[in-house]
């Protein structure tokens, strides 16, 4: 059945907790309070200091949130302490929050506790700050019994300022924490605290996190953007933006982050996310650095605190780590947020059993964390633990439908009934029954062949059976990996567990699964050598290296973008590749540093070995950074393998870069066909510049589709001269071999189809047309290799499986030709009595009589006259002595 995500917060409405509607107070006026609603904070502050000190409440409020705003937390502090000296209403509440902000927390407490005493608006905004400080450092139940306060303080008021409606709905925000359905009572007082016209931003910002927390990223977006329309100097607008942005995976999430800390430069949220952003490009001292700015600040920051810890952890500083949760423990005795981010980070960089030990400790020390039993549950299912997992996972959606991780897993969970676990020596291949006959032989012989090969070359095998599970739905394969739909990754692997999707979740020649999933397979080995410590640039690339290992034809080739990029120089050196996968500059620069990273290791292994690969990961397994692990291994200085990498990818790419480099974007290889009126104006630009490779490819392909190969075929050789490297489907090689086939130059049209092949592991009609070629000239035996790996591409063509049996038998390879007949046979042909036989009568030329008899029986079920399998079942039973 399927599950409601309460995505959408929409207003209770008369049902709902708060039952009468507040009367909107008047905006506050003047020239200070325009000035600090718009960002302009220097003309804000003496405009408000004034009133402040004379005793106005809004004005010391719009001073101090000023000076709260731009980072000046103890000019914030001495501001309401002046407050509170001379009697203003309300200073407690603004002195307790400045003194949370610098990390005196039992000072806040007691000045928050008097506060509270007080009546009205001002005893409102103490007891709402005094609620979060328990929430956050103390009694959690008493928290919510303030809490709980403001639902009847709301229903008995006649009428409520902007002030107090968002004090009501940062309350009921924290009491959906432990019931989700106050979620849409908090949305409600907050929308009318913006209707009312509060004198800052705080009823909006706290709209956005509330949309935030609840996983509806667009609706928070859009409340951070509107603060931001208002006051473009918001800083913590623009860390609600980054962190829609880490949230969707998109974005500049560094941009505004930089933008949040010129304006606020202590903002402690944009520097724990940054340091966190650090830390994923593999600079833990620099992760480390943000954290300390933090706790400079305010020593008592639980995330600023959990994120140290994390980082010491992941940088086997255990002792550390642990000396920090004691400092923790003895702030608060519930450590939850410093538990879900060392679970966090600790998944973000592939430790997911570490992920699910700090998970289940948050479990334990609050039962009442959704977050905490959903993380559990997602990080037992990565670890291969599915129904613990969905267990865990239930309890967590059960207590906060609104987050769609949980949701989207538990959803895809229910669907593994339509797929069937296929066990082999070393693998659980979970595949959907629509497909499980078809693919499952040829996926256990490529994982068994990399299992054989990579325990070879790494000396380890994984501790336990690899899952491998299999996705006909690109969506599905998302949601196992992150979460939500629409990533763009073909496979990612947990180490015990991998995906990737199945060939029928792309189209016809988009992607080759069986490289796909040798990577993957890598990937583990990577991970269990390393014990899940090896960098994400360090894994990738040498997976990729290994698919080459694999089969030269397989793994990335480099694109037209990447040589722009290495001609520009904006390749990142190997010390920073992985900034490359965490943080790209540009949407290709994922791609790239795929490709760049597997070069890394190719000029690794031409010079010093397989053998020093595997001791960088096992340097990396010790606790090692890239400069200890390259010195270890390698005896080389980082920054020296810089320049040798740098010289090696020059001299490769000479011919490229000189075609390629500073070409403008618009003359990138081209997709599709060009209209006739292009011909002129591109040969006019081959003629000015003949020696670049994107006019020469645009006008060939423009003069192929005008039906003139034989004048495209000369500016397809040039392009293959300028840049021969490149393996994309729309490559020289491609055009030349049809042009030279159909001039009836078979031998170049040959040859030209097998380069193509070498430099694309996908290009279904390649092949195709290369095994046309071959038969056609009477080469049984080139042909059937080049149909062999079809299925890797595309599985789904009967007439492809009927084509290549025929040619395995008529070369002798008779187990291949009965893989072939099975396929026909699991994709449903029409005449499945027919299909049964050619498989029967194929196991008896293999003299496998046991299985002939079987297979012919199966036809003779479906087609009981069928004169052929009734005269092979007489032979069978001759020859069995039956007869």
């Amino acid at each position: 059945m399927g599950r409601v995500c309460l995505v959408a917060l929409p207003g209770s409405g008369a049902g709902g907790i708060l039952q009468l509607a507040a009367t909107p107070a008047a905006a506050q006026e003047g020239d200070g309070y325009a000035a600090l609603r718009a960002g302009r904070y220097e003309e804000a502050m003496p405009a408000l200091r004034g009133p402040a000190l004379d005793g106005d409440g809004a004005a010391l409020d719009g001073w101090v949130t000023a000076l709260r705003e731009t980072g000046d937390y103890d000019g914030a502090v001495e501001a309401a302490e002046l407050g509170v000296e001379r009697g203003v209403g309300g200073a407690r509440a603004l002195l307790g929050a400045a003194l949370m902000d610098v990390g005196r927390i039992a000072e806040a407490q007691a000045v928050l506790e008097e506060g509270a005493g007080e009546g009205g608006a001002a005893g409102v905004a103490a007891r709402v700050e005094l609620g979060i400080l328990l929430y956050r450092y103390g009694d959690r139940a008493r928290a919510r019994d303030l809490f709980d306060g403001f639902i009847d303080y709301y229903n008995q008021a006649a009428s409520l300022t902007a002030a107090e409606l968002t004090a009501v709905g940062r309350a009921l925000f924290h009491l959906s924490r432990w019931n989700y359905e106050y979620a849409h009572d908090a949305l409600r007082a907050l929308d009318e605290a913006v209707a009312a016209g509060p004198l800052d931003h705080s009823a909006r910002l706290a709209t956005a996190e509330l949309f935030l927390e609840r996983y509806d990223a667009r609706e928070a977006a859009a409340a951070f953007g509107r603060i931001l329309e208002e006051n473009p100097a918001h800083a913590a607008a623009r860390l609600g933006l980054a962190r829609v942005a880490r949230l969707e995976g998109g974005g500049n999430p560094q941009g505004q982050l930089e933008a949040a800390l010129e304006i606020n430069p202590n903002l402690a949220g944009a520097r724990t996310l940054l340091a966190r952003i650090r830390l994923m490009d593999g600079n833990r001292g620099e992760a480390l650095e943000e954290v300390e700015r933090v706790l400079a600040v305010n020593g008592s920051d639980l995330e600023a605190l959990g994120t140290k810890a994390a980082i010491l952890h992941l940088g086997h500083d255990d002792a550390g780590s642990e000396a920090v949760m004691r400092e923790v423990r003895a702030l608060t005795p519930t450590p939850t947020p410093p538990l879900l981010l060392l679970a966090e980070l600790s998944a973000d960089h592939r430790k997911y059993a570490d992920a699910l030990e700090f998970a289940r400790e948050a479990t334990e020390v609050d039962p009442g964390s959704w977050r905490a039993w959903g993380l559990m549950g997602l990080n037992q299912v990565r670890l291969g633990q599915v129904e613990a997992g969905r267990a865990n996972l239930e309890t967590a959606f059960e207590g906060d439908p609104f987050d769609l991780w949980f949701k989207n897993t538990l959803d895809l969970l229910d669907t593994f009934g339509a797929y069937r676990i296929v066990e082999t020596p070393n693998f659980d291949l979970v595949l959907h029954e629509s497909e499980a006959e078809l693919l499952a032989p040829y996926m256990e012989a490529v994982a068994e062949r990399a299992f054989a090969e990579m325990s070879r070359r790494y000396g380890q095998v994984p501790d336990s059976r690899i899952r491998v599970e299999v996705y006909p739905s690109h969506a599905d394969f998302s949601v196992r990996t992150v979460g939500l739909v629409g990533i763009g990754a073909l496979g990612v692997s947990f180490g015990p567990a991998l995906a990737i999707d199945s060939p029928a979740a792309r189209g016809r020649g988009e992607f080759n699964w069986a490289s796909t999933l040798w990577h993957e397979i890598a990937h583990s080995f990577h991970l269990a050598v390393s014990d899940h410590e090896v960098p994400r640039w360090f894994s990738e690339g040498l997976a990729v290296h290994e698919q080459r290992k694999a089969d030269p034809r397989w793994g990335h080739q480099p694109g037209v973008g990447f040589i722009r990029s290495l001609a520009s120089g904006e390749l990142r050196p190997v010390s920073e590749l992985d900034r490359g996968f965490s943080n790209p500059r540009h949407p290709g620069e994922v791609i790239d540093s795929y490709y760049q990273a597997s070069l890394v290791f190719e000029l690794i292994e031409e010079r010093h070995g397989f053998p020093a690969i595997v001791e960088m990961l096992r340097a990396y397994r010790d606790g090692a950074t890239n400069e200890v692990a390259f010195e270890m291994a390698l005896g080389v200085q980082l920054e020296d393998f810089d320049g040798d990498f740098e010289a090696f990818l020059q001299e490769r790419f000479t011919a490229a870069v000189e075609s390629v480099g500073g070409e403008p974007a618009e003359m990138a290889v081209l997709t599709q066909p060009l209209a006739i009126s292009d011909v002129a104006a591109l040969e006019a630009e081959v003629a000015r510049n003949p020696g670049r490779f994107g006019p020469r490819m645009a006008l060939g392909q423009a003069l192929f589709g005008e039906g003139r190969g034989d004048e495209a075929a000369e500016h397809f050789e040039a392009a293959l001269d300028l840049f021969p490297q490149y393996g994309g489907p729309d490559g020289a090689h491609w055009y030349l071999g049809r042009i030279r086939q159909a001039e009836g130059d078979t031998a170049t049209a040959i040859e030209h189809y097998r380069s193509l092949l070498r430099l694309n592991e996908s290009h279904y009609d390649g092949r195709r047309a290369l095994a046309e070629v071959l038969y056609d000239i009477g080469d049984q035996t080139g042909a059937a290799e080049a149909l062999r790996d079809l299925a890797h591409v595309h599985p789904y063509d009967i007439e492809d499986h009927e084509r290549l049996s025929l040619l395995m038998e008529a070369t002798g390879d008779l187990d291949a030709a009965v893989l072939e007949r099975r396929a026909i046979l699991a994709l449903g042909p029409v005449d499945r009595a027919t299909a049964h036989y050619e498989v029967a009568r194929l196991l008896h030329r293999k003299g496998d009589r046991a299985a002939a008899r079987s297979a012919v029986l199966a036809a003779l079920e479906i087609a009981p006259n069928y004169e052929l399998a009734l005269d092979l079942l007489l032979e069978l039973r001759r020859e069995g002595g039956r007869w």
